[in-house]
Parts: C-alpha cells; structure tokens; sequence
C-alpha cells in the first residue's frame, strides 16, 4: 500500500496556471510581461534581493535562486511577498514577477545563459595532495597486504628494561588496570614489567587524529615512525588520571606502523588505556577492528597543514590559489623530502656502498617525477627535473632533496590538467588516467593505468568503463565513496553534539561512536552490494548494531563487539532517515527537531534551495506551555509570513519523523499526547501529497525526480570537483535517466559520471 495519497493541486497553483496560459502578457495596450515583471522587481523587490537576485549586503545576503518550478515560485511570492506586506502582490502582478525572476536569473539554466559554467582550471584539492603523496611513495616503499586478523600483538618482559620475554598473545584493545589483574601469568614480580604492543593500527577516514595514553607509567608511542615518537612520558607521573596525547594526520583505509611501550619499576600504580578521537568522531578506547597484530613498514603522510579549499560551491574544489597555499606548498614539499632521505635507498633497492648506487638514484628520481607528473618525462623534463641536480658535485641525498622538492613544487603536479602532453595538447590516454585516478581515488594512475595509458587503450569509451570497474573493487575507491557519505550526510560539518544528561545520560560518547560506524558501515553495505541500490538507503529494516547498541536501545540477541544487522525498532525501518545516529544529529539535546531534520532532508536529500531566515528563533528562547508537542511549538513559532515560504516546506518533512526523540528511540506519545507524524508537503511540481510518518517519507525521496536528480548532483561534484551543468546542457539529465534505468545502481551512476567526465574534450572546456 502506497504511503504517499495524492491531493489535488491549490486552488492558488491551479489559478497561476490559469494565469500563465492566459493572453495577459501580450494582450493589446499592456506592458510585455517581461516589462512589467522587471518594473514591480526593481520597485519592490530589488533594495532587498539586488538587481540580479544577487542579495543585499546587510539587508537580505542570501541570493535569490532556487530550483522551484515558476508556479510554485508564484505562490511563494502571493502568500509571502513583499516581506513586510505579504499578499499585496498577487493576480497579475505576482505572474509577471514571478516570471522575470524566474526566466532572468532564479533557476540555473536562466543564470547559465548569462554566465555559462566553465571548467575551471583546478589544483589538487589538501585531501588529493595528501593521499596522491601517499601513494607515489607506497609504488616504492610497497602497500601492507592486510589478512582478517585483527587485534594488537603484546609481547611481555619481567623488567623493565624489555630484556628477558615471558610471554606473548594477541589482546582485542589496550585498556588494563595492572592493579586489578597483572599483565600475563608468567609475570611473578607485581613492582616491576614490560610490555610492548606492536602491529598497525588502522585509520578508518582521512583526517586528524588525536591519540590519548592514560597511565601513570612510563610511556613511549609510535604512530608510521619507527623512530620519532608520537608521544614520549619516559618518567612515570604516578598519577592514575594522567593523559598525555598527540595528534597526527593519517589516511583513510590505510594500515599504520604502530608500536607503545610501557614498564613498571616500584610504581605505585600501574594502569593502561589508549583511546583515540579519530575525525569528527568522539573519544573512545580504540577498537579491535582497528588494530592489526602483525608488524608492517613505514609510509609518506604529509602533516603540514593547508588552508582550508574552496567549498563555496558546496564541495571542496582547488581555485583558491594563495600566498597560504603557495607556502603551504613548499613546507609541504621539504617535508616530504626529509621523510624520503632515510628511505631513498629502500625505494631505489641501492645501497650506499655499491658502484651503481648513483644510477639508481637518479633512475628512482626519474620514476618519481613521472608518477607525479602522471606521464613519461619528455627529454627536457627530464633535464630540469631530475639531471641538473645530478650534474654538481654535490651529496646524492642532497640530489634526490632537490628533485623530491622541484617536482612537487611544479605546476605539473599540482595542476593535473597541465600535464598535457606539449607536442599534441588535447585529451590523450595519460590524461584520462590521471583524471581517472583522481576522480575514483583521489590519487595518481596505478601501475595497471599507467600501462593502459601507454597502450593508447583509454580513448577507448569501452576501456575506460573497463577500468573503472577495475578501480572500483581497490580500498581506495571504498575510501572516496565513504567520504563522499561524510560529506553528503554533513557528518563532518555537523560538529560534535551531545545529549542533556538528564533525559538520556546513558548516551555516551562509546554510543555516538558506534552508531556513527553504524552508519558508515550500512552505507558501504548498500553502496557494495550487488544491486548498489540507492533505495535500500531508504527502505531498509535493519541496519549494522552491536552488542553496545543492542544493549542501550533494548535489542535482543545481540552479542559481542562485531556489527551484524539488526533494527533498533520494529518502526526504524527506512535506512537512513531512521538511523538513530542522523536523527540524534539532528535533533536538540533533549528534543527532536523537526527543523533542523527537514532543512537537512529538504537541502540534501531532495535538492531543494531554501533562503536563510529572517530572523534566527531558538525554540530554547522562546516561552510555550508545558503542555504542547515538539509538533505544535514548531507550528506556533514558524507560523508569520515571513517564515512560511520556507517552512511549508521544511515542516512537513521534520513532522513525519516525530515518532523518533532526540536519540533516534521510537516513541508513540509526548507529554501525554499522541504522536502526530502525518503532514502534507507540497512538491517542486505544486502537487500536494501525504506523508504517513517515515515510510512515507522515505517513499517521497524514492520515487522523486528532484531527489534523484540532488544525489546525481552531490557524487558528481564529489568525485569530479567541477560543476555538472559545464559538461553539456543534457550530462545531468542523461545521468538521472541513466541512473533510473538501472534500478538506481550507485555504482553504474559512478561509472557513468566518470567516464563522462574523464573523456570530455578540450576543445569544450570554454
């Protein structure tokens, strides 16, 4: 039974329609309507919305676009417009505004046909610096092949000088009260031990990483460095609540080298913990999943931060050229190239000592700047970029320096684009495998790509879509995909949030952080399986919980720390609009919200523009009786014209999901009233429909046009970093009927976009 029940269409729509068709705009002795719509604009709309919609500083900021259809646009304007007398334009006049708002410069096409959208000339963004560093060096240095164990390796030692080993076993996460229990059996001496635990840790999303070690006891941690420590309390505090951390950027889906010692020598307490604070996560003793027992080498990661990219266009893309940037470039650059000096010969297999130990090194020197450069050096290349620095008589490390340091320091590499083959600059196979890295991994072409190119194979449509679907199943396209999810769920961009204690105090940050890898993991779930549906992200019983989740919100047979599927409620059964970690996101610390839900599902799920509001209106700061619904003070407070012609349509959407409190837990009543999750919301199209709760909802998004169309938008601006509509007036539309035909494969959308984009002509790039 369908949960959405068609309504007519308002009386209003059905009466600018009636207007629309009519013979007002160009009945004899009558302005044009293009004339009279651009005389009531610039008399009462332009001191607020500027003479392009471009908005008012102080006034109005926020630019006149959208993507309403122009009779709901109308009706927006009779029933809101102008702001401090809202429906004294209507009839006739309201079309005519209406009208030349919407044909001059409200929706994208309008805007397009004064200002077409380009293919920008773009950098490499700071997460495709970092990770394309990451993997030049990993072709040399080699990428740790992980098995399924997991867990940390502990060695024991009965001193404290790690001398004679008593024991040894793989333990699930470092977390001991040595007071309690000593550290393993054969240890007879409680006042005096060692231990080393040592394998990989493994970082799970791109970003900072704070690394917490609470003991009283001498401590020594070492993150990618065998050397330098991350941190380093050799002398023992004694004190039971001491911390000490470190922070380090670290890539997503990548093993770690990682190693923490320890000892006690007549310490009065002896006590171990680790936990982490991973990006936009919250603070948790680090989980078995996230260990590897087995030891593995060192790679390349850049620390040195950059300023932040552009994202004014709602992703991250590489315009934004500054001193910052060109600063942060170069320290950037030194950086690496101290991280490579100790490596230089592992990567070029020479020793010091050998006759060819020169020829190496400058032949690792000219393989390195040909992976950055994403092409075979030419002879001047060549020249400038590997040789001069071989011809002085100066030290082979400082060679190879000044090579590492050149090359990352050339537009070749930093602007991907201009890798273009000089002899014949236009679209050949190297450039496909460059942008082919970049847009499924954030990197540089692999050895298979490189191959390819060199063959010529990828002008070939049908061997690009042969790659492509190769590069899907490497981790690094899983990486990208999830954080593409990071992105489009605003998981990052929310910030942390918590709950008040009083209402839900057993909400812990151990809580946030497994339902946030709930999330995660059924989003890769849906994403890798065979039919890549993009509806079971919203028609989906159960989801990933464990024994922790299963516990809090009352699940049974559940057990142990794996995440298995299982449903928090018989209710939650719509993906991940009942996800208890979006839904505690958005919401208050001790309430829903229907606002900030239905902002988030109207901007990010259906696609829909919404201006900022006129006024900012806490329900916190404002007086209601103890006796109204989440659902009635909503109503109350959004209930002036001013607010109405956004929250007609956000409303709707946030009351279908009041069944669900502040941390995501189904509920039939509050303050001893019944739920009400039905609402009417009003489609781009002006047609009316009901929404019965979250099924309903979830059946909106599924079957939406306009919602398809947002998520076509959001991948393709995540994995191509440029706007879609500068790729040809009908890409965006091919893409959705595409995506529609193929039962809404996440994965063949992928496909397609890419291979769209990667094959796009130079010549069209005006």
């Amino acid at each position: 039974m369908t949960h959405i029940k068609s309504l007519c269409i308002t009386t209003c729509t059905a009466i600018v329609l009636a207007l629309l068709s009519s013979s007002l705009f160009g009945a004899p002795g009558k302005r044009s309507g293009d004339e009279q719509g651009k005389r009531i604009y610039l008399k009462q709309c332009a001191h607020c919305h500027g003479m392009r919609g471009e908005g008012v500083v102080g006034v109005n900021e926020n630019p006149l676009f959208g993507n309403k259809k122009l009779p709901e646009l109308i009706q927006v304007i009779v029933e809101t417009m102008p702001e401090d007398k809202p429906n004294t334009c209507k009839g006739e006049n309201a079309v005519a505004v209406g009208r030349y708002i919407f044909e001059t410069f409200y929706t994208p096409e309008a805007r397009a046909s004064q200002k077409p959208p380009r293919i920008e000339l773009a950098r490499l963004t700071n997460r495709q610096y970092k990770q394309t560093i990451g993997d030049i060096f990993t072709a040399f240095l080699g990428k740790p092949e992980l098995n399924e164990d997991r867990g940390i390796h502990a060695t024991y030692y009965d001193t404290r000088g790690f001398g004679k080993q008593i024991g040894q076993e793989v333990v699930d996460s470092i977390h001991f009260d040595f007071d309690q229990k000593l550290p393993h059996e054969k240890i007879t001496k409680k006042e005096e031990f060692s231990i080393r635990w040592q394998g990989a840790v493994i970082a799970e999303e791109s970003g900072i990483y704070e690394f917490i070690v609470k003991s009283p006891n001498s401590i020594r941690l070492y993150i990618n460095d065998r050397e330098t420590r991350l941190v380093d309390k050799y002398v023992a505090t004694k004190d039971s609540e001491a911390e000490h951390s470190g922070t380090i950027y670290l890539q997503g889906g990548l093993p770690y080298f990682f190693r923490l010692e320890t000892f006690r020598f007549k310490d009065p307490t002896a006590s171990m913990s680790l936990m982490w604070v991973p990006p936009g996560g919250t603070r948790q003793v680090i989980p078995k999943r996230n260990f590897y027992p087995h030891t593995i080498g060192t790679g390349i990661l850049v620390q040195t931060p950059f300023p932040p990219d552009d994202s004014a266009s709602g992703y991250e893309r590489g315009i934004a050229v500054s001193a910052e940037w060109d600063q942060a470039t170069t320290n950037a650059a030194i950086e690496v190239a101290q991280q490579v000096l100790p490596l230089m010969d592992q990567m070029a297999r020479s020793k010091s000592g050998d006759d060819d130990h020169y020829d190496k090194l400058r032949a690792f020197c000219h393989s390195f700047a040909e992976y950055a450069f994403r092409r075979p050096l030419t002879e001047d290349q060549k020249a400038i970029y590997v040789d001069s620095f071989f011809a002085d008589d100066l030290e082979l490390s400082d060679s190879v320096k000044r090579v590492i340091i050149s090359t990352l320091k050339s537009p070749l590499f930093l602007y991907p684009e201009l890798s273009r083959n000089p002899e014949d600059p236009v679209v050949d196979s190297y450039l496909v495998a460059g942008r082919l890295a970049l847009a499924l991994w954030d990197s540089v072409p692999d050895t298979a790509l490189r191959n390819a190119a060199e063959r010529g194979d990828l002008l070939d449509p049908i061997k690009v879509e042969q790659q492509i679907k190769r590069m899907l199943n490497n981790s690094r396209a899983k990486t990208k995909l999830d954080y593409f999810l990071l992105h489009w769920l605003q998981l990052n961009e929310k910030g942390e949030f918590s709950k008040d204690d009083q209402h839900y105090a057993n909400f812990t940050d151990t809580i946030k952080a497994d339902l946030r890898q709930s999330l995660r993991l059924f989003f890769q779930d849906v994403v890798w399986s065979e039919s890549s549906d993009y509806r079971r992200l919203f028609h989906s019983p159960t989801i990933p919980i464990n024994q922790n989740l299963a516990q809090f919100y009352g699940v049974e047979a559940i057990n142990g720390d794996e995440f298995q599927p299982g449903s928090v409620s018989e209710h939650a059964d719509s993906g991940i609009l009942t996800h208890p970690y979006m839904l505690s996101m958005l919401a208050y610390r001790d309430n829903s919200s229907p606002i900030h839900r239905g902002v988030f599902i109207t901007r990010r799920l259906l696609g829909r523009t919404l201006k900022e509001p006129p006024q900012a209106t806490e329900l916190g700061k404002t007086e209601f009786g103890e006796e109204l619904t989440m659902r009635e003070k909503v109503t109350q407070i959004t209930e002036p014209a001013t607010c109405a012609g956004c929250h007609n349509i956000i409303n709707p959407l946030g009351f279908s999901l009041e069944n669900f409190d502040a941390i995501g837990r189904y509920r039939n009543q509050e303050v001893g009233k019944a739920i009400n999750a039905i609402a009417n919301y009003n489609t781009v199209e002006g047609e009316k429909v009901e929404l019965s709760g979250a099924p309903g909802l979830a059946e909106l998004i599924t079957i939406s046009p306009q919602a398809h169309g947002a998520f076509v938008d959001h991948l393709f601006h995540q994995a191509v970093k440029q706007p879609i509509n500068a790729y040809g007036d009908s890409l965006r539309e091919q893409l959705i009927e595409q995506f529609q035909v193929s039962d809404f494969n996440i994965q063949q959308l992928l496909t397609n976009i890419v291979k769209e984009a990667v094959l796009f002509e130079p010549e069209q790039e005006q």
